[in-house]
C-alpha cells in the first residue's frame, strides 16, 4: 500500500492533467492512460506491460510517454522500486530532446520526481 505522500504525489500529478486536460489520442497507450487518469491502476499496468514489446520502436515522445505512465502507474501500485526506472527513463529522454512530453505530461514527471525522497 502507498504511503500518504506517495498517494499524494500521485493525486498532485493527476490533478495537474486534469486542469490541463488529458490525452485525446486514441490508440492503446490513450486506452492505458484513461485508465491511470480513472485510478485503474491494475488494468492499466496490464495495458502498458502489453505495449512494452511495441514501445522499443516508437519515437522519442512516445517512449517518454509510455516510460512516465509505466512509472506513474507502477508507483501507483506501491512498486516504487520498478516505478522509479521508468520514471528514470522517461526523464533521460525528457533531458535528451526537450518537449518530447507534452507540458501536462512533463510537468506530471516533474511533481512525482520532486516529491520523491
Amino acid at each position: 500500500m502507498p504511503s500518504l505522500v506517495q498517494r499524494r504525489t500521485l493525486a498532485s500529478a493527476l490533478a495537474v492533467a486534469l486542469a490541463f486536460g488529458a490525452s485525446g489520442c486514441g490508440g492503446p497507450m490513450a486506452d492505458a492512460e484513461w485508465l491511470f487518469d480513472a485510478g485503474r491502476y491494475p488494468q492499466a499496468k496490464q495495458a502498458l506491460a502489453a505495449l512494452e514489446g511495441a514501445s522499443a520502436s516508437w519515437d522519442d515522445s512516445r517512449r517518454a510517454e509510455y516510460a512516465l505512465y509505466r512509472g506513474l502507474t507502477l508507483g501507483a501500485l506501491g512498486d516504487w522500486g520498478r516505478a522509479a526506472r521508468w520514471l528514470a527513463a522517461a526523464k533521460a529522454i525528457e533531458d535528451a530532446r526537450p518537449c518530447s512530453l507534452s507540458r501536462v505530461d512533463a510537468l506530471r514527471l516533474y511533481v512525482v520526481l520532486a516529491s520523491r525522497p
